[in-house]
Protein backbone atom coordinates (compact mmCIF):
# COMPACT_ATOMS: atom_id res chain seq x y z
CA UNK A 1 0.00 0.00 0.00
CA UNK A 2 1.33 3.63 -0.64
CA UNK A 3 2.22 5.79 1.72
CA UNK A 4 -0.16 8.51 2.15
CA UNK A 5 1.12 12.36 1.20
CA UNK A 6 -1.98 14.05 -0.06
CA UNK A 7 -4.91 12.04 -1.80
CA UNK A 8 -4.22 13.81 -4.97
CA UNK A 9 -0.62 14.65 -4.46
CA UNK A 10 0.01 10.78 -4.06
CA UNK A 11 -2.49 9.72 -6.89
CA UNK A 12 -0.19 11.67 -9.14
CA UNK A 13 2.68 10.03 -7.74
CA UNK A 14 1.10 7.07 -8.76
CA UNK A 15 -0.06 7.42 -12.01
CA UNK A 16 4.15 8.81 -12.95
CA UNK A 17 5.39 5.71 -11.24
CA UNK A 18 2.66 3.22 -13.13
CA UNK A 19 4.06 4.11 -16.63
CA UNK A 20 2.03 7.16 -17.98
CA UNK A 21 4.25 9.10 -20.13
CA UNK A 22 5.38 12.02 -18.27
CA UNK A 23 8.87 13.60 -16.90
CA UNK A 24 7.22 14.77 -13.72
CA UNK A 25 8.84 13.86 -10.81
CA UNK A 26 7.14 13.86 -7.60
CA UNK A 27 9.16 17.17 -6.86
CA UNK A 28 7.96 19.40 -9.41
CA UNK A 29 4.31 17.57 -9.42
CA UNK A 30 3.45 20.90 -8.05
CA UNK A 31 3.63 23.09 -10.81
CA UNK A 32 0.95 21.41 -12.26
CA UNK A 33 -1.90 22.47 -9.69
CA UNK A 34 -2.26 25.83 -10.99
CA UNK A 35 -5.36 26.86 -13.17
CA UNK A 36 -5.17 26.68 -17.05
CA UNK A 37 -2.74 24.38 -17.30
CA UNK A 38 -1.60 22.13 -20.73
CA UNK A 39 -1.81 17.90 -20.15
CA UNK A 40 1.12 17.85 -21.11
CA UNK A 41 3.99 15.60 -20.07
CA UNK A 42 7.23 15.79 -22.35
CA UNK A 43 8.27 18.27 -25.30
CA UNK A 44 8.05 15.67 -28.00
CA UNK A 45 4.95 15.67 -30.12
CA UNK A 46 3.70 12.12 -30.62
CA UNK A 47 2.01 11.08 -34.12
CA UNK A 48 -1.26 9.73 -34.01
CA UNK A 49 -0.64 6.07 -35.81
CA UNK A 50 -3.26 6.71 -38.66
CA UNK A 51 -2.44 10.12 -40.06
CA UNK A 52 -5.89 10.36 -41.89
CA UNK A 53 -7.55 10.32 -38.59
CA UNK A 54 -9.41 13.65 -38.10
CA UNK A 55 -8.50 14.82 -34.70
CA UNK A 56 -10.77 15.44 -32.36
CA UNK A 57 -11.86 19.04 -31.24
CA UNK A 58 -10.09 20.94 -28.98
CA UNK A 59 -10.98 19.77 -25.38
CA UNK A 60 -11.19 21.70 -21.97
CA UNK A 61 -11.71 20.12 -18.50
CA UNK A 62 -12.62 22.96 -15.90
CA UNK A 63 -11.79 22.40 -13.01
CA UNK A 64 -10.68 24.65 -9.31
CA UNK A 65 -7.30 24.34 -7.18
CA UNK A 66 -6.95 21.65 -4.44
CA UNK A 67 -9.51 19.67 -6.54
CA UNK A 68 -6.99 17.15 -7.44
CA UNK A 69 -6.70 18.72 -10.88
CA UNK A 70 -3.04 17.47 -11.49
CA UNK A 71 -4.18 14.03 -10.67
CA UNK A 72 -7.28 14.42 -12.93
CA UNK A 73 -5.00 15.48 -15.41
CA UNK A 74 -2.61 12.96 -15.54
CA UNK A 75 -4.91 10.40 -15.54
CA UNK A 76 -6.35 11.97 -18.59
CA UNK A 77 -3.67 11.71 -20.47
CA UNK A 78 -2.79 8.08 -19.71
CA UNK A 79 -6.35 7.11 -20.78
CA UNK A 80 -6.39 8.85 -23.76
CA UNK A 81 -3.12 6.61 -24.90
CA UNK A 82 -4.68 3.58 -23.40
CA UNK A 83 -7.90 3.79 -26.09
CA UNK A 84 -5.62 5.24 -29.07
CA UNK A 85 -5.97 9.01 -28.68
CA UNK A 86 -3.14 11.06 -29.76
CA UNK A 87 -3.02 14.41 -27.85
CA UNK A 88 -0.16 17.22 -28.13
CA UNK A 89 2.71 16.72 -25.78
CA UNK A 90 4.21 19.84 -24.49
CA UNK A 91 5.34 21.57 -20.99
CA UNK A 92 4.21 24.21 -20.35
CA UNK A 93 2.60 25.54 -16.73
CA UNK A 94 -0.28 27.62 -18.34
CA UNK A 95 -2.05 28.52 -21.58
CA UNK A 96 -4.16 30.79 -21.25
CA UNK A 97 -3.09 33.51 -18.38
CA UNK A 98 -0.81 36.24 -19.57
CA UNK A 99 1.16 36.24 -16.56
CA UNK A 100 3.04 33.03 -17.72
CA UNK A 101 3.47 33.97 -21.41
CA UNK A 102 6.58 34.02 -21.21
CA UNK A 103 6.43 29.99 -20.95
CA UNK A 104 4.19 29.46 -23.04
CA UNK A 105 6.19 28.66 -26.53
CA UNK A 106 3.12 29.61 -28.88
CA UNK A 107 3.26 33.38 -27.47
CA UNK A 108 4.92 36.19 -29.49
CA UNK A 109 6.20 39.37 -27.91
CA UNK A 110 3.09 41.89 -28.34
CA UNK A 111 0.54 39.64 -29.07
CA UNK A 112 -2.79 38.90 -27.21
CA UNK A 113 -3.78 35.60 -25.76
CA UNK A 114 -6.75 35.17 -28.55
CA UNK A 115 -4.11 35.03 -30.87
CA UNK A 116 -2.03 33.00 -28.99
CA UNK A 117 -4.53 30.34 -29.10
CA UNK A 118 -5.48 30.30 -32.21
CA UNK A 119 -1.70 29.81 -33.48
CA UNK A 120 -1.89 26.74 -31.10
CA UNK A 121 -5.25 25.32 -31.56
CA UNK A 122 -4.12 25.86 -36.25
CA UNK A 123 -0.71 24.07 -34.99
CA UNK A 124 -2.58 21.17 -33.43
CA UNK A 125 -4.82 20.67 -36.17
CA UNK A 126 -1.93 20.43 -38.67
CA UNK A 127 -0.85 17.39 -36.64
CA UNK A 128 -3.44 15.80 -36.59
CA UNK A 129 -3.43 15.92 -32.64
CA UNK A 130 -6.17 16.65 -30.13
CA UNK A 131 -5.56 19.27 -27.69
CA UNK A 132 -6.31 18.86 -24.06
CA UNK A 133 -6.13 21.86 -21.12
CA UNK A 134 -7.39 22.63 -17.96
CA UNK A 135 -8.91 26.10 -16.95
CA UNK A 136 -10.54 27.33 -13.89
CA UNK A 137 -13.38 29.93 -15.40
CA UNK A 138 -14.76 31.08 -17.80
CA UNK A 139 -16.55 34.57 -17.92
CA UNK A 140 -18.09 37.53 -20.10
CA UNK A 141 -15.32 39.52 -19.31
CA UNK A 142 -13.98 42.08 -21.99
CA UNK A 143 -10.40 40.35 -21.54
CA UNK A 144 -12.14 36.81 -22.38
CA UNK A 145 -14.28 37.55 -25.19
CA UNK A 146 -11.83 37.09 -27.82
CA UNK A 147 -10.46 34.12 -25.99
CA UNK A 148 -14.66 32.42 -25.60
CA UNK A 149 -14.66 33.29 -29.29
CA UNK A 150 -11.80 31.67 -30.46
CA UNK A 151 -12.52 28.31 -28.85
CA UNK A 152 -16.14 28.26 -29.68
CA UNK A 153 -15.33 28.48 -33.42
CA UNK A 154 -13.11 25.34 -33.16
CA UNK A 155 -16.13 23.42 -31.27
CA UNK A 156 -14.22 23.25 -28.13
CA UNK A 157 -15.63 20.37 -26.11
CA UNK A 158 -15.93 21.02 -22.19
CA UNK A 159 -16.88 18.88 -19.16
CA UNK A 160 -16.61 20.21 -15.27
CA UNK A 161 -14.69 17.88 -12.80
CA UNK A 162 -15.67 19.09 -8.86
CA UNK A 163 -14.63 17.76 -5.62
CA UNK A 164 -17.91 16.52 -4.04
CA UNK A 165 -16.61 17.29 -0.34
CA UNK A 166 -16.23 20.65 0.05
CA UNK A 167 -14.27 20.12 3.39
CA UNK A 168 -11.50 18.83 1.48
CA UNK A 169 -11.54 21.14 -0.93
CA UNK A 170 -11.32 24.65 2.04
CA UNK A 171 -8.54 22.00 4.07
CA UNK A 172 -6.29 21.42 0.96
CA UNK A 173 -6.52 25.34 0.39
CA UNK A 174 -5.37 26.52 3.89
CA UNK A 175 -2.92 24.20 4.00
CA UNK A 176 -1.60 25.57 0.41
CA UNK A 177 -1.75 29.36 1.70
CA UNK A 178 -4.49 30.26 -0.90
CA UNK A 179 -5.80 33.66 0.09
CA UNK A 180 -8.00 34.70 -2.99
CA UNK A 181 -8.88 38.54 -3.96
CA UNK A 182 -11.25 40.19 -1.38
CA UNK A 183 -11.76 37.25 0.14
CA UNK A 184 -12.48 36.35 3.80
CA UNK A 185 -9.86 34.21 5.92
CA UNK A 186 -9.61 30.32 5.22
CA UNK A 187 -7.72 29.83 8.02
CA UNK A 188 -3.59 29.01 8.31
CA UNK A 189 -1.78 25.92 8.14
CA UNK A 190 0.40 24.84 11.12
CA UNK A 191 2.89 21.88 12.11
CA UNK A 192 1.81 18.64 14.41
CA UNK A 193 2.90 20.95 17.18
CA UNK A 194 0.51 23.24 16.46
CA UNK A 195 3.16 25.98 15.26
CA UNK A 196 2.20 28.21 11.77
CA UNK A 197 4.83 27.21 8.82
CA UNK A 198 5.02 28.30 5.41
CA UNK A 199 5.68 25.45 3.62
CA UNK A 200 2.53 26.05 1.38
CA UNK A 201 2.77 23.84 -2.11
CA UNK A 202 5.76 22.78 -1.20
CA UNK A 203 4.19 20.55 1.25
CA UNK A 204 3.52 18.36 -1.16
CA UNK A 205 6.67 17.73 -2.51
CA UNK A 206 10.36 16.38 -1.43
CA UNK A 207 10.87 19.97 -0.44
CA UNK A 208 8.68 19.35 2.79
CA UNK A 209 10.94 17.56 4.10
CA UNK A 210 8.50 15.57 5.37
CA UNK A 211 6.65 18.01 7.68
CA UNK A 212 3.35 17.06 8.36
CA UNK A 213 1.05 20.24 7.70
CA UNK A 214 -2.14 20.43 9.06
CA UNK A 215 -5.45 23.04 8.32
CA UNK A 216 -6.24 25.77 10.91
CA UNK A 217 -10.17 26.46 9.68
CA UNK A 218 -11.03 30.27 9.98
CA UNK A 219 -14.89 28.33 11.78
CA UNK A 220 -16.50 32.02 11.18
CA UNK A 221 -15.45 31.93 7.87
CA UNK A 222 -15.77 28.25 6.78
CA UNK A 223 -19.69 28.22 5.53
CA UNK A 224 -18.69 31.01 3.18
CA UNK A 225 -16.13 28.77 1.95
CA UNK A 226 -17.56 25.52 1.89
CA UNK A 227 -20.94 27.31 -0.15
CA UNK A 228 -18.43 28.97 -2.59
CA UNK A 229 -16.59 25.53 -3.70
CA UNK A 230 -19.98 23.34 -3.67
CA UNK A 231 -21.60 26.26 -6.13
CA UNK A 232 -18.41 26.49 -8.51
CA UNK A 233 -19.91 23.12 -10.96
CA UNK A 234 -23.24 25.08 -11.49
CA UNK A 235 -21.89 28.57 -11.77
CA UNK A 236 -19.73 27.11 -14.45
CA UNK A 237 -22.18 24.90 -16.49
CA UNK A 238 -24.06 27.82 -16.44
CA UNK A 239 -21.39 30.22 -17.59
CA UNK A 240 -20.61 27.70 -19.98
CA UNK A 241 -24.06 28.02 -21.91
CA UNK A 242 -24.13 31.38 -21.32
CA UNK A 243 -21.31 32.30 -23.02
CA UNK A 244 -22.09 29.60 -26.41
CA UNK A 245 -20.11 26.71 -25.31
CA UNK A 246 -21.33 23.43 -25.94
CA UNK A 247 -23.37 21.30 -23.30
CA UNK A 248 -20.65 20.42 -20.48
CA UNK A 249 -21.59 17.45 -18.00
CA UNK A 250 -20.09 17.27 -14.25
CA UNK A 251 -18.76 14.37 -12.95
CA UNK A 252 -16.73 14.51 -9.36
CA UNK A 253 -13.17 13.87 -8.48
CA UNK A 254 -14.55 11.17 -6.11
CA UNK A 255 -16.07 9.19 -8.44
CA UNK A 256 -13.37 9.40 -11.00
CA UNK A 257 -10.63 7.96 -8.47
CA UNK A 258 -12.87 6.01 -6.35
CA UNK A 259 -11.27 2.52 -7.74
CA UNK A 260 -8.01 3.50 -6.71
CA UNK A 261 -8.75 2.54 -3.18
CA UNK A 262 -11.96 -0.29 -3.63
CA UNK A 263 -12.45 -2.46 -6.62
CA UNK A 264 -16.45 -2.34 -5.36
CA UNK A 265 -16.14 1.44 -6.72
CA UNK A 266 -14.65 -0.25 -10.18
CA UNK A 267 -18.53 0.46 -11.85
CA UNK A 268 -18.72 3.77 -10.21
CA UNK A 269 -15.16 5.12 -11.68
CA UNK A 270 -16.18 3.61 -14.81
CA UNK A 271 -19.52 5.59 -15.49
CA UNK A 272 -17.32 8.69 -14.31
CA UNK A 273 -14.44 8.21 -16.92
CA UNK A 274 -17.07 7.40 -19.30
CA UNK A 275 -19.38 10.84 -18.86
CA UNK A 276 -16.08 12.55 -18.69
CA UNK A 277 -15.27 11.52 -22.09
CA UNK A 278 -18.15 11.73 -23.78
CA UNK A 279 -18.73 15.25 -22.66
CA UNK A 280 -14.96 15.83 -24.45
CA UNK A 281 -16.14 14.20 -27.84
CA UNK A 282 -14.31 10.70 -27.11
CA UNK A 283 -16.84 7.67 -27.33
CA UNK A 284 -14.23 4.85 -27.39
CA UNK A 285 -14.26 1.14 -26.62
CA UNK A 286 -15.75 0.19 -23.64
CA UNK A 287 -13.67 -2.69 -22.72
CA UNK A 288 -10.21 -0.09 -23.45
CA UNK A 289 -11.49 2.17 -20.68
CA UNK A 290 -12.66 -0.70 -18.46
CA UNK A 291 -9.19 -2.59 -18.79
CA UNK A 292 -7.23 0.79 -17.79
CA UNK A 293 -8.90 1.14 -14.93
CA UNK A 294 -8.96 -2.41 -13.62
CA UNK A 295 -5.16 -1.77 -13.85
CA UNK A 296 -5.05 0.73 -10.72
CA UNK A 297 -7.22 -0.58 -8.45
CA UNK A 298 -6.06 -1.22 -5.52
CA UNK A 299 -3.12 0.82 -5.79
CA UNK A 300 -3.75 3.89 -3.54
CA UNK A 301 -4.99 4.36 0.13
CA UNK A 302 -7.80 5.68 0.41
CA UNK A 303 -9.01 9.00 2.15
CA UNK A 304 -7.84 9.38 5.62
CA UNK A 305 -9.85 10.75 8.50
CA UNK A 306 -9.99 14.36 8.62
CA UNK A 307 -8.72 14.19 11.95
CA UNK A 308 -5.01 13.84 10.44
CA UNK A 309 -5.49 16.86 8.56
CA UNK A 310 -6.98 19.53 10.54
CA UNK A 311 -5.95 20.73 13.62
CA UNK A 312 -8.66 22.54 15.22
CA UNK A 313 -10.74 19.72 15.10
CA UNK A 314 -13.58 20.31 18.03
CA UNK A 315 -14.00 23.86 16.35
CA UNK A 316 -14.59 22.55 13.27
CA UNK A 317 -16.99 19.79 14.03
CA UNK A 318 -19.60 22.21 16.02
CA UNK A 319 -19.52 24.13 13.25
CA UNK A 320 -20.48 21.79 11.12
CA UNK A 321 -22.96 20.45 13.06
CA UNK A 322 -24.44 23.88 13.32
CA UNK A 323 -25.00 24.42 10.01
CA UNK A 324 -26.65 20.80 9.29
CA UNK A 325 -23.17 19.95 7.10
CA UNK A 326 -21.56 17.09 9.83
CA UNK A 327 -21.73 14.96 6.55
CA UNK A 328 -18.79 16.53 5.20
CA UNK A 329 -16.50 15.64 8.20
CA UNK A 330 -15.09 12.39 7.63
CA UNK A 331 -14.07 10.18 10.47
CA UNK A 332 -12.81 7.29 9.64
CA UNK A 333 -10.85 5.99 6.83
CA UNK A 334 -13.02 5.21 3.47
CA UNK A 335 -13.38 1.37 2.78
Amino acid sequence: MLKTLSFCFALAVNIVSSGADTDLQPSNLVLFQVQTSLVLGSNETHKPANSAKQPPQPMMIMQRGCTCSSTVMQYTRSLFDAIGEPLYNLQVKELLRPVHMDQNPWFQEGEDVATMLQRSLNATVEQGLGLLFNNFKVSQSDNMKAVNEVLISHGTRTVIVHRQNSLDTLICEVRDCFKGNHQPPRGYPVDLEGKPNDLCFLRRGADGGGVKTKAVIDTQHMMHHLAEAEAYAKRQQAMLKTVGFQDASVVTVEDLLAHEYSKSKLKTSYKAWMTLLRSLGITPKRRKVADFLKERIGTYSPPEPHTESVWNVDEVVDALKKNGKQELWRSVTEE
